[in-house]
Parts: C-alpha cells; sequence; structure tokens
C-alpha cells in the first residue's frame, strides 16, 4: 500500500481540453520580455566578464517583472542554457544540487529537493513553488513539485532557471516558503529550423528529441518539440533484503524509467500561448511500503498537462497589464504488488483545475507599483485505493474546492541608492480560511559594485487535500488543518572586485511554524495529519564567482547552517550541517570545446533510525563540442568519476535507513541542426 499519493497526469476532457489544444509561448511578457536573457541575448557573451553579464541578465520571478538580480529582494541564483549544456545537467534536481543552500534526495522512485537545512523525509517537494514561464507546475492534490525526469520540459529547451530563495508568498501565494524556481523555456528563434537529437547513457538508457522553432515574417515565434526516453535500470544491492526469499538482495532492472514530454509555444505580438505534457513510468525497487521485494509490477506513473493563453500590453505612462486563463490536470497511477500470484493493489489520483490571473503595474513618481489577484478553481480532486483483479474498491474521495488572491507590492527610491520593497498578498481557500503573507526590503547600492540586501517576509503553506480529507484504513482526517508559516530575516551583501571576480554573503534566520506532522491516534491506530512542532534554522553562505570573459570561470559556494526542533533544540534529520560546491569551465580551443567539472561535498546528516548518513564528496566532468563539422553539437558526461558510494535517509515507507545513489555512469549526446 502506498501512503503518499501525488497527482500529475495525462489530457482530460471538459474544460482543461479546451486548453489542451491550445499552442502556447511564455506565460505573459511579464515572463518574456526585450532584452532577452543573456543565454540568448544577441551579440558574443563569451567575451563579457561577469560584470557585464550580470548588467544584461534580467530575472522575472522576483516581483512578476523584469529585473536586474541585484534589484530582486532575495538573494537569487540564475542558470543559463550554455551552462546545463557545458555540464551536463539531464534534470532539474542537476541543477538545483549545485546551488548554494540546495541539495538533493532520490528514494528511488522520485527526486526531492531541500533548502537551508529543511528537507523532511516524506516531502515532496511541497514547499518550494515551481513555474514553467511563470505558470505554477504544482499539482492542486499534494503540491507536488516534479524536478527529476518527470519535470515537465526536456533540459534541452531551457533558456535559463531563476531560483529565488526566502518567502514570496506575499507575490505567488500558497506553498513560495524556501524558494520560488522559475524555468523559463526558449523561443523558436534560437532554433530557426528543425533539431534532432540522440542520447545514450549507462544502464541501458536511450533517449530523443525532435524540435523545431522559428519566427516568421508576420512575427509569430513558434516552438514544437516532443522527446522520448527508455532505460532499463540497473541491478541494484540492497543488504535489508540479503535473504534466498528475496534474491539475495539484488533488485533486477525494478528501478526502469520511461518517459515522454511535449511542449508547444507560440506568441504573436501581446498574445502567448503554451501547452505541456509530461508522462513518466517508473519502477520501485526498494519495497517500499510492504511490496515484494524485486517484483517489476511495483510502479509509479505520473503525468501533468499544462496550458495557458495570456496577454500583454504595454500602456502610456510606464504602465502594463498582463492577464491570463490556464488550466491543468495531473494524473498518478501506482501499482504495488504486495503478495506473489494475487493482483496488486492500485492507487489512482487526478487532479483538474482552471484559473485566471490579472497583474498590473505603473512608476509613480518614486514608486513602482505591482497589483494583482489570481482564482483558481480546483473542480476535481479525486484519490481512489482498490484492487486490480477482481476489483475491490477500499477507499475514494472526491472533492471540490476553490481559492483566490490578491496582493500589492510598491519599490520605492526613497534615494538613489536605497530601494525600499513592501507588500503583502490575501489568500482565501475554501478548504481552511485565510492567509496574509507580508514581505519587506531594503536594498543599498552605493556603485555598480556593491550590492546590499535587508530582507524579511512570512509566507505559508496550505493543507493539502490529502493531508485534510483522507479517511481510509491507514489515514483518518483532520478537517481543523492550518497552514504551515515561515517568518525569515536574511542579510545579503554582493561586491564586485574588478576582473570579473564577484564575493557573496548572506545569512538567515528561518522561524517555522504550525509544521504538519502526521501522529498516530491512540483510539484507532490510524495516522492523522495535525499542525505540531516549531523549527528553527539559522546559516551563513559565502560564494565566489570568477568569468574575465575568456579562459576558464567558475563559482564557488559554502554553507554552514543548523536547523533544530526549537522544543528540543534536535537537529533535524536529513539536514547537512555544511555543505560546499565547485562548477568549473575552461575553454579547449579546438571546435569552441569546453571542460565543465561540478564537485558537491555534503556534510553527515541524521537518518530517521537515528543513524548518520556519512558525508561525502560527489564529482562530475563534462566534454561539449557544440559545433563538430559544423551542424553538428557533441557532449559526454561522466557522473560520479570517482565511484563514490554515497546515500540518502529514507523515509518511513522504506525499510532501508539509507539509501544509495548512483554510483559512476555516463552519458554521450549528440544534436543536429538543420
Amino acid at each position: 500500500m502506498r501512503f503518499k499519493f501525488e497527482c500529475v497526469g495525462l489530457p482530460s476532457a471538459g474544460v482543461f481540453a479546451i486548453f489542451a489544444t491550445l499552442l502556447s509561448a511564455t506565460v505573459a511578457s511579464s515572463q518574456r520580455v526585450t532584452p532577452p536573457p543573456a543565454s540568448t541575448a544577441s551579440g558574443d557573451l563569451s567575451s563579457m566578464d561577469l560584470e557585464q553579464l550580470m548588467k544584461i541578465e534580467v530575472v522575472f520571478a522576483g516581483s512578476k517583472r523584469a529585473q536586474q538580480t541585484r534589484d530582486v529582494p532575495s538573494f537569487v541564483s540564475v542558470v543559463t542554457a550554455a551552462q546545463i549544456k557545458e555540464h551536463g545537467y539531464r534534470t532539474l534536481a542537476d541543477v538545483l544540487k549545485t546551488l548554494p543552500d540546495f541539495y538533493i534526495s532520490n528514494d528511488r522512485n522520485y527526486s526531492f529537493t531541500g533548502v537551508r537545512g529543511f528537507d523532511r523525509p516524506g516531502d515532496y517537494n511541497s514547499r518550494v513553488l515551481l513555474l514553467l514561464n511563470g505558470l505554477r507546475t504544482n499539482d492542486n492534490m499534494y503540491d507536488q513539485a516534479h524536478i527529476g525526469e518527470d519535470f515537465i520540459v526536456d533540459m534541452d529547451l531551457v533558456d535559463h532557471i531563476e531560483v529565488i530563495r526566502g518567502p514570496s508568498a506575499a507575490i505567488y501565494g500558497n506553498n513560495a516558503l524556501f524558494a520560488v524556481i522559475n524555468v523559463v523555456t526558449k523561443q523558436g528563434q534560437s532554433l530557426q529550423g528543425p533539431e534532432v537529437a540522440a542520447t545514450a547513457a549507462s544502464f541501458g538508457t536511450y533517449a530523443g528529441r525532435a524540435s523545431y522553432g522559428k519566427t516568421f515574417d508576420n512575427s509569430l515565434d513558434l516552438l514544437v518539440s516532443a522527446s522520448v526516453s527508455d532505460s532499463k535500470g540497473q541491478r541494484l544491492y540492497f543488504p535489508e533484503f540479503d535473504r534466498p526469499s528475496t534474491n539475495n538482495g539484488v533488485a533486477d532492472h525494478a528501478d526502469y524509467e520511461r518517459f515522454s514530454k511535449l511542449l508547444a509555444t507560440a506568441t504573436k505580438g501581446g498574445f502567448s500561448l503554451q501547452a505541456s505534457n509530461v508522462w513518466r513510468e517508473q519502477g520501485i525497487p526498494t519495497g517500499s511500503f510492504g511490496t515484494l521485494f524485486n517484483d517489476p509490477r511495483t510502479q509509479s506513473i505520473d503525468g501533468l498537462t499544462l496550458a495557458s493563453l495570456s496577454y500583454t500590453r504595454s500602456l502610456s505612462d510606464s504602465a502594463s497589464f498582463s492577464a491570463r486563463v490556464h488550466g491543468g490536470r495531473s494524473t498518478y497511477w501506482g501499482t504495488f504488488a504486495s503478495a506473489a500470484g494475487e493482483s496488486p493493489d492500485k492507487d489512482d489520483g487526478i487532479g483538474e483545475w482552471w484559473g485566471a490571473d490579472l497583474d498590473a503595474r505603473r512608476r509613480i513618481a518614486r514608486h513602482f507599483v505591482t497589483v494583482g489577484a489570481e482564482y483558481q478553481d480546483d473542480f476535481r480532486q479525486t484519490d481512489d485505493n482498490h484492487n486490480a483483479e477482481p476489483y475491490i474498491l477500499y477507499y475514494s474521495m472526491s472533492k471540490h474546492s476553490d481559492r483566490y488572491g490578491v496582493f500589492a507590492q510598491d519599490e520605492i527610491t526613497l534615494f538613489a541608492p536605497l530601494l525600499l520593497y513592501a507588500g503583502a498578498r490575501y489568500d482565501r481557500y475554501e478548504t481552511f480560511g485565510s492567509a496574509l503573507s507580508p514581505r519587506v526590503g531594503l536594498i543599498y547600492t552605493p556603485s555598480g559594485q556593491t550590492t546590499l540586501k535587508v530582507l524579511a517576509g512570512r509566507a505559508f503553506r496550505a493543507p493539502n487535500v490529502y493531508e485534510m480529507f483522507a479517511d481510509n484504513l491507514t489515514f483518518k482526517p483532520n478537517l481543523q488543518l492550518q497552514p504551515e508559516r515561515i517568518e525569515t530575516l536574511e542579510l545579503v551583501a554582493q561586491q564586485m572586485i574588478g576582473g570579473g571576480v564577484q564575493l557573496s554573503a548572506s545569512t538567515f534566520h528561518n522561524k517555522l511554524t504550525s509544521l504538519l506532522t502526521q501522529r498516530i491516534d491512540s483510539t484507532d491506530k490510524r495516522l492523522v495529519f495535525e499542525n505540531s512542532g516549531e523549527i528553527a534554522s539559522k546559516g551563513l553562505e559565502f560564494g565566489l564567482g570568477v568569468n574575465r570573459g575568456h579562459g576558464p570561470s567558475g563559482e564557488l559556494t559554502y554553507t554552514l547552517q543548523r536547523t533544530e526542533n526549537r522544543a528540543t533544540r534536535i537537529e533535524l534529520t536529513n539536514s547537512p550541517r555544511q555543505m560546499a560546491k565547485l562548477q568549473l569551465r575552461a575553454p579547449l580551443g579546438v571546435h569552441d570545446a569546453t571542460l565543465g567539472l561540478d564537485a558537491q561535498w555534503m556534510s553527515d546528516r541524521a537518518t530517521l533510525a537515528g543513524n548518520t548518513d556519512p558525508g561525502s564528496v560527489v564529482t562530475n566532468l563534462s566534454l561539449l563540442a557544440p559545433r563538430v563539422f559544423g551542424r553538428f553539437e557533441l557532449s559526454a558526461t561522466v557522473y560520479n568519476v570517482f565511484g563514490v558510494a554515497y546515500g540518502a535517509p529514507g523515509s518511513v515507507e522504506h525499510v532501508q535507513d539509507i539509501i544509495q545513489q548512483d554510483g559512476r555512469s555516463f552519458r554521450v549526446k549528440t544534436a543536429l541542426r538543420f
């Protein structure tokens, strides 16, 4: 039986079917403006140093408008398409684990992200808001943010990724506790014709992609793409199952993975259309939830479909507005083989929704005011558990809810180098009531080389439908659940010291209250979610970036933090005290080839069983040749070059206290542009 439920899925009928027929581009010009981001701007960026690049680099997710990173009221990271290629990043999880504060765990089914020392086992990324061109991708059933191959877009189609740390609920509402991640896709003009790619990798993995992009004479920008992949999986050994009856602990290719992804975008004038879909089938080799070990029938199938239509218009007096309608469908199917010769149990979770957003901006003297409103109708939220053959229904849940939110933010230029941010958002949920999320920030830029930020905010995570209403043999409902809330104070300093070198430092203090946790009810021995516990986190972060416009470039970061239960003073499980990250890129002088190196060190982490998951250093090495024979692009990456054996803490559904991660593996990839 599976007790973690998340929904992602395939196209549906009804209202969503209308949206699913739309081609789409970006969600609004608040996500696509001129000039384009550094990774696609015209001109030769390779000769620009770090300071020059920062002047043209803009992000959109900080305040729902284009801003230089230094003007965003947050500690911001931007990862470009060039960096994704140069380092051979396969998934969004690969990108995030290289960034300060972030770390990744994988339970052989899903990838999970921790931020600033917080990643509770069993939490499916619901405390991070994940956007695609500004459109929410977290589902409406379990608030899941997918960051592995179950992410909705092929990484080849990513233009850049914006990571906004800290609470951003004053702009976005639910889930924006620790970070907002906005993945911005490429436009058709970046391809100007057809492109195909093929990949071969370890564990019997093969993948292909076909894309077409172009900007036509009538200014229509179009991009369409399809990707497929099939992986047989690897032979894994789990000592917890080392018995003759369980194949001596060996799972033979039970972690297979298959997926397909579709993306279509179209932009003309102020109109933008976007449609995307992912379907992924993943074998579960760990014997979790009491399932039979080494039984290939145990698997999860996830799908997500999103579509949107948006319109943006610039008015006089530095004013503009954008409007968007959108729809989505998420589906989860889980198959769990619990007894040999018997039909497996099935979990089916489906969420469907439609919504509308409206944002407006205007500069008034020293003020830049942004206001907005959002509405979402979650018209389908269903979850069933049943036996496959014969069909026996064990549990069924069906809900329909809606929510709305309004927000306002003012950016006030107090005097030339000092900017004040003040904003708040009010959200109303049919399920639990209301939440108010304020934020304030001071940004001081005495020169083009120095930036100082003082930031404070409060955000929330709403209890999801399953946490509130699940009522079966394992879980019982709790209709009195209230949102989790986080309060954050942060200081950020950034200094350019010439020659393409930047130093950065930040310190933060987080307090998380009304934490949603599980406990066993003594009356009926069922699990129930409740608001209890208070978490405190504090830390320091340091960074060094080097890019002289020629020769080697890279980033070095170090994080020191402590996250603990405020009542017991005990550190949280799966919470590393220290992390260090290194990324280096060096030109080789042949076919514009580059050599990329990643190294991530993480200190030890406590596990649920009270043990220690030892620290580790994992190193990846990548070679990229973008101009072989003119049209070909070749790349090769070796992951975990030194074959370091390391793991990640397991969750309550696992027999394993520590789940092994991948050893040495490789990927070879070629792309041909016509």
